[in-house]
């Protein structure tokens, strides 16, 4: 835990509430007409260079490549390591054992080390092998030195992110995934919701049984202020369930809380 720095100014949620209700400040500005290249050949150069070279590797990039088995190929272990030290979270669907859908849940705890305390919890649900529906939600609490222009000596901040992941490579040892969803942010005892699209992205490796090290992150621009919520776990899987540990970080424009968590999962 010592790696996490010790802050001392009260009110860190507060300075998550005023970052995103001031918005963006300038704008982010469009540089004028410097770039646009001559009257457009630029652009119709750069279009030709990605429809003609670019195209298809990105394709492969984000999708699948060439000779990459398709997930239909797959199916879900029943839970990590449950044929043993082989795999993780998918199996050939010729090994005869797997799954055709999977739901995970897990929860934590969570503190800066200060006055800054919560708890997150998340599902995911994948009704087949190439894409998974994901809910979660963080809420933060911190213990106030004194009393608010409300009265109260606990402020509030949460979170919740819905997300429509595809599973971008379904191998036995690793997975790893990106997509889309609505990040909407509640500031604290207020009745102001604040939304955005975000993206999403994150990975499982099951590097040795019984471990694996996970990490995400939701990346948004409510009120037009840069938003992320990202944690990284190492995971200790027992059966059917498992307990971790690792970092929770929230980030609203400038201002950061690192947070350290502990909490556990179970696979059904």
């Amino acid at each position: 835990m010592a790696f996490f720095p010790l802050f001392s100014q009260a009110q860190k949620l507060e300075g998550l509430k005023d970052a995103l209700e001031n918005g963006s400040s300038n704008g982010g500005g469009t540089g004028g007409d410097s770039g646009r290249g001559g009257g457009g050949n630029g652009y119709s150069i750069w279009a030709d260079l990605f429809f003609n070279i670019a195209l298809e590797p990105t394709w492969w990039l984000l999708f699948r490549g060439p000779n990459e088995m398709p997930a239909r190929e797959f199916g879900f272990n029943e839970y990590p390591y449950a044929d043993g030290d082989n795999s993780g979270t998918y199996l050939p669907l010729d090994m005869g054992n797997e799954k055709r859908m999977s739901l995970q849940l897990t929860g934590h705890l969570q503190t800066d080390q200060d006055a800054v305390f919560g708890g997150f919890f998340q599902a995911k649900w994948s009704p087949n092998r190439a894409l998974t529906l994901e809910a979660n939600h963080l809420q933060l609490f911190e213990s106030l030195d004194e009393p608010n222009s409300n009265g109260e000596e606990t402020d509030q901040f949460g979170i919740t992110n819905f997300s429509f992941n595809y599973n971008r490579v379904h191998h036995p040892k690793f997975q790893l995934w990106w997509g889309g969803g609505l990040m909407l942010l509640n500031a604290g005892n207020e009745s102001v919701l604040y939304g955005s699209p975000t993206l999403n992205m994150g990975f499982t490796w099951f590097f040795k049984q019984p471990l694996s090290l996970y990490a995400d992150g939701q990346f948004g621009f409510p009120n037009g202020v840069y938003a992320r919520q990202h944690q990284a776990r190492l995971q200790v899987h027992l059966k059917r369930f498992m307990v971790y540990a690792g970092y929770q970080g929230t980030k609203i424009g400038d201002v950061s809380i690192p947070n350290a968590a502990l909490g556990t999962g179970v696979w059904f």
